[in-house]
């Protein structure tokens, strides 16, 4: 962190909301307050599209976090609304600190100076909270079955399923956010080591270490071991494909459940011993550059890192790397974290924000974002050929949401609980051992901070 107290992105994903939010000096909430309230619609079709979205004329004002991911959307999607409406649209971007404390403070202020927020998926917790994002259902905005259900349900607040924060355990789910761009774990592999994408981790394991024999890579898998958000990043695949749960209804900490531990041990253990030495300390660069250039022969990555394999100023094994759904153990399942966008509750060209939640939610634009580069939130774009044909990821992207993805569990402390496993982790990752106590150990840690932060009666 620096003197001036700038946070990345980067920095925000790994130090957590709660964290993050600190640093740009923003008050947290509490985990209680009233929601955005009203109902929240249910899976009935989406409505309106390209040539259907209401308004017209006028403008609307977006404003989003600085992120590559972005570009299509501001270079195509954007000037697509406009043509389709007549509506001129600001697209105002700020750097990722910046715009978390500046779109807050503007809905809490009820200044009005945005109609849609572009979020982080994380961010949702705190804002619907506060209720500073309209109730789309109260607009006639539904989910219908083409989006992606795991993307989907992370605009509802309180969640649809899992626990809830105290305050709003018996609310009823409102929507309140779309997803904007999706984005989730898959994994790359060199494809001169293993035939096929690996199904299991045994499988994954014993190629592996067949083709450092044959001196095809010099390890078998890379992955992000810094502690706290790096290495819980990293392991939350594994955690899920061994059967493992973060908690249960009432957010007692089930991590340390024989699952979560097994999960555990494998990670710091046999998995360490096909990855370099120096794994403990690997962030996002680290991993990248074993990846593409040719030291690793496999690695569990987002999308945006993942779509380099295929970037020749970025790559060295371009043509050598391939995708395919995580392994499993007793199941498939990768992390996801996405950009989600939401109505300001006191925007001042609401109709044209509704008007574009509409449109935005159609399969034609879907489509078109996905041509454009980005992953998109609806199946039936995933499968698009003109956009398969451009960007190979679409098809495993796909069949990884199909086989299955979790977001991180809806708390705005979620920060403090990922820190303190992470560190856990990170001691024993440089042990080489005693995963399954990492985890005994930050789940008492984590009751207690969860105890005293009001969670259990």
């Amino acid at each position: 962190m620096t003197d001036t107290q700038h946070v990345s992105r980067r920095d925000v994903l790994r130090l957590g909301i709660a964290a993050a939010a600190a640093a740009a000096g923003i008050p947290l909430l509490g985990a209680c307050g009233s929601g955005s309230g009203g109902s929240g619609g249910g899976t009935a079709s989406a409505a309106g599209g390209p040539s259907a979205a209401a308004g017209g004329g006028g403008q609307l004002v977006i404003g989003a976090f600085e992120d590559g991911a972005l570009t299509p959307f501001k270079q195509t999607i954007l000037p697509m609304f406009e043509q389709a409406t007549g509506t001129k649209v600001q697209f105002l971007t700020e750097p990722y600190d910046s715009f978390f404390a500046k779109a807050f403070q503007d809905g809490q202020s009820k200044a009005g100076q945005y109609d849609i927020y572009i979020m982080d998926d994380p961010w949702i917790p705190q804002y619907a909270a506060a209720g500073i994002l309209e109730d789309l259902g109260a607009h006639g905005i539904t989910v219908d079955s083409d989006y992606a259900p795991a993307f989907a349900e992370l605009g509802y607040w309180p969640p649809q399923k899992g626990p809830r924060v105290k305050g709003f355990e018996n609310d009823q789910p409102a929507l309140i956010a779309l997803p904007t761009i999706g984005d989730l774990q898959t994994l790359t592999y060199r494809n001169d080591v293993f035939p096929t994408a690996p199904a299991t981790w045994d499988d994954l394991v014993s190629t592996a270490k067949a083709g450092v024999a044959a001196n095809k890579v010099k390890y078998g898998f890379v992955f992000r071991g810094v502690k706290g958000n790096p290495i819980v990043t990293s392991f939350y695949p594994i955690f899920l494909s061994f059967g493992a749960t973060m908690f249960d209804d009432k957010w007692n900490p089930a991590f340390n459940s024989a699952e979560g531990k097994a999960a555990a041990d494998f990670f710091v253990g046999t998995l360490k011993s096909i990855a370099p030495a120096g794994v403990a300390e690997f962030d996002s660069d680290q991993e990248g550059a074993a990846i593409l250039g040719g030291d690793a022969a496999a690695i569990i990555q987002y999308s945006g890192n993942a779509i380099k394999s295929d970037d020749s100023s970025a790559s060295k094994e371009v043509g050598k790397l391939d995708f395919g759904v995580v392994p499993k153990q007793v199941s498939a399942l990768a992390q996801i974290g996405i950009f989600i966008h939401g109505v300001s509750a006191s925007a001042p060209n609401k109709d044209n924000a509704i008007a574009f939640m509409k449109w935005y939610g159609s399969n034609e634009t879907q489509v078109a974002l996905a041509r454009s580069g980005d992953l998109p939130v609806k199946i039936p774009a995933f499968s698009d050929p003109e956009a398969v044909k451009a960007h190979r990821l679409l098809p495993t992207a796909l069949a990884q949401l199909q086989s299955g993805a979790q977001a991180r569990p809806r708390t705005p402390d979620w920060s403090k609980v990922e820190s303190i496993r992470g560190t856990e982790l990170n001691n024993a990752r440089v042990a080489g051992s005693g995963g399954g106590a990492a985890m005994d150990s930050a789940a008492g840690q984590v009751q207690d901070y969860l105890k005293a932060q009001g969670y259990y009666d």
